[in-house]
């Protein structure tokens, strides 16, 4: 059962320490710095090349949508094949679309293209990688392993978005270079992900029940807590694409900061998600996986919910006399209203990281290694399903009624998935 457990878990340190689990933070960091890297590329160009924001938000749906179709074969194949060789596979075929973009003619459309068939790759890819985890390490140190997984998933991000993209867009002004790059990367994740090693579970049998197509959803619904957790998972993953949407203009229209002075409202999120990295281990020592997970959650759509109403919360707060402050606060066009956004962003990139962490190892630690495959594929496809509709509807919904409504209706349906968990 999923439990605390007595059993010390394996530091940090040594874990790293042990080769099969490293080589695979090794290629899960070098595939998706790639990968975050093209994605951003991707965007870029299009608007570039249309000028139009609506065809940006097709390609960020021709990056999402090939999950619903490739994604539950991307299961069955990394739970039918070993999963190092359909990792490494899917990533050599991800180099040989970057090569194949990079010496094809362009325009607008091989944009669309290229983007579906990185997206497809990567759901073998994601699969595999995602099952190879619980088979490296103990079950014991799943939690942990998780919040190291998770913290090479920030990172890749940020040398995918922050330094690949513009450094290289800036120093060539094309993006062939980028594209070779990636396909360079993708090589190395190849060959690193073949370095891990003979892996327990690579000769799966277990069959599942009900057909192909389905066992992973099966196996999820065969157990409360599992699909609890994907479930939460699936909300988090859309409530952070659509939040990635609509945060430019909630600093403009709710803060009324410039973007470049109003990220900073956000940078402590990144010291949130790193302290929940950390306890996230501890914290799953003493409190079951799946309620640690549903905390964390619910903890996100409250603080998501405070978020949305900063300026009011602001002047509701200054009519007392230990936060008559707030009112009179002003640095620049900075106020209360942002003093309190600044306070709201640690808590919910914390509560992001515990959900992250827990989440997962709820799947890793209950699903049989059998079945990982299926099942985290279909947790996968579950969150493109969330995503592709509400991403477009935020958009119209954010021009029409404003971002402040927007955040609150995503708070309130986060919230009611919280307590619809948290009563089964």
């Amino acid at each position: 059962m999923n439990a605390p457990r007595a059993v010390a878990a394996t530091p940090s340190a040594a874990l790293l320490r042990q080769r099969p689990f490293r080589r695979l933070i090794l290629t899960r960091f070098s595939s998706r710095a790639a990968q975050n890297a093209l994605n951003l590329a991707l965007v870029l160009l299009v608007l570039d090349a249309t000028g139009r924001a609506f065809f940006t938000s097709l390609l960020v749906l021709a990056l999402v949508a090939p999950a619903t179709l490739s994604g539950i074969v991307a299961g069955v194949a990394a739970d039918a094949f070993p999963r190092r060789l359909v990792a490494a596979l899917g990533n050599v075929a991800r180099a040989a679309v970057c090569v194949g973009f990079a010496v094809g003619e362009g325009g607008a459309g091989s944009l669309y293209v290229t983007a579906i068939l990185l997206a497809a790759c990567t759901q073998f890819v994601s699969a595999a990688e995602g099952a190879i985890l619980p088979a490296v390490v103990v079950r014991e140190d799943l939690t942990r392993a998780n919040a190291i997984g998770q913290a090479a998933t920030g990172a890749a991000q940020i040398a995918g978005f922050a330094v690949l993209t513009p450094v290289v867009l800036r120093l060539f002004g094309s993006a062939d270079a980028l594209f070779a790059i990636g396909a360079a990367l993708f090589l190395l994740a190849a060959a690193q992900v073949v370095a891990i090693g003979p892996v327990r579970g690579e000769a799966a049998t277990e069959a599942g029940a009900g057909p192909w197509w389905k066992t992973g959803w099966n196996a999820m619904r065969a157990d409360a807590v599992v699909f609890g957790a994907a479930v939460e998972l699936t909300f988090m993953a859309m409530a952070l694409i659509i939040l990635g949407g609509i945060v430019p203009a909630y600093l403009r229209d709710v803060l009324d900061l410039p973007f470049e002075a109003g990220a900073l409202v956000l940078t402590p999120a990144a010291a949130g998600v790193a302290l929940g990295l950390r306890v996230a281990g501890p914290l799953a020592r003493r409190v079951p996986h799946g309620a640690l997970s549903s905390f964390g959650f619910a903890a996100f759509a409250g603080v998501l919910l405070a978020l949305a109403f900063v300026n009011e919360e602001a002047s509701f707060l200054s009519g007392y006399g230990a936060f008559a402050w707030l009112g009179a606060f002003r640095l620049g066009t900075f106020d209360g209203g942002a003093l309190l956004a600044l306070a709201c962003a640690a808590p919910l990139g914390f509560a992001w990281a515990i959900v992250s962490v827990a989440a997962q190892t709820v799947l890793n630690d209950r699903v049989p290694l059998a079945l990982q495959g299926r099942v985290l594929a279909t947790q996968g496809v579950m969150a493109a399903v969330a995503v592709s509709l509400p991403v477009l509807a935020a958009g119209a919904l954010g021009d029409w009624l404003g971002v402040q409504p927007v955040l609150a209706i995503l708070a309130a349906g986060l919230a009611a998935a919280a307590v619809r968990v948290l009563r089964s």
